[in-house]
């Protein structure tokens, strides 16, 4: 297996991953099923494999700082996919989120200039990092819960997309 084709894989798992996230933002809140929770797996899987993409499309331009935002990012990602309980008086998923979401904003602010990936992307990252912090205000419109969600999906979404053509780029003799 050649690296661009890792590249490709991870650019529709992140794509995948972020058009599920969008679309499920606008699902209306209901009792966990399983149909439902296999959804959310797959999403978050998609956003895990997808995240290596993401990092090792910009590692360059991401520098030293971008390995502790990535550590962080892919962190959170493997907390949320794991089952969604407490250790101790601290929901897990809300943490592994936060992580998340905090790696994937410190990485759209280090690569904003070289923007390898779309600033809409990362900018989304930074909008539902806001929004994510944003619901936690007491007080706080439910709905900045769906808003992070979809922000954060068009970002995942933007960065697949880019990577996908990146690579397809490289295949054809382009570079990367």
């Amino acid at each position: 297996m050649t690296p661009n084709v890792l590249f490709r894989l991870g650019a529709i798992a992140a794509a995948l991953a972020g058009l599920l996230r969008v679309s499920s933002s606008f699902l209306v809140y209901s009792e966990p099923t399983v149909g439902r929770e296999l959804l959310y797996l797959t999403i978050d899987l998609g956003i895990l494999f997808g995240l290596l993409a993401i990092y090792f499309h910009q590692y360059v331009e991401l520098g030293k700082p971008g390995v502790a935002a990535f550590v962080v990012a892919l962190s959170g990602t493997a907390i949320i996919v794991g089952p969604d309980g407490f250790i101790g008086s601290v929901p897990m998923y809300q943490f592994g989120s936060t992580l998340l979401l905090g790696g994937l904003s410190a990485m759209a602010i280090l690569g904003w200039n070289a923007a390898r990936i779309p600033r809409y992307a990362l900018a989304s990252w930074l909008v539902s990092l806001a929004l994510g912090i944003g619901s936690t205000i007491p007080g706080a419109p439910p709905a900045l819960v769906a808003w992070a969600g979809l922000a954060l999906g068009i970002g995942v979404l933007g960065a697949g997309l880019r990577i996908w053509s990146s690579a397809s780029s490289a295949q054809d003799g382009g570079a990367s």
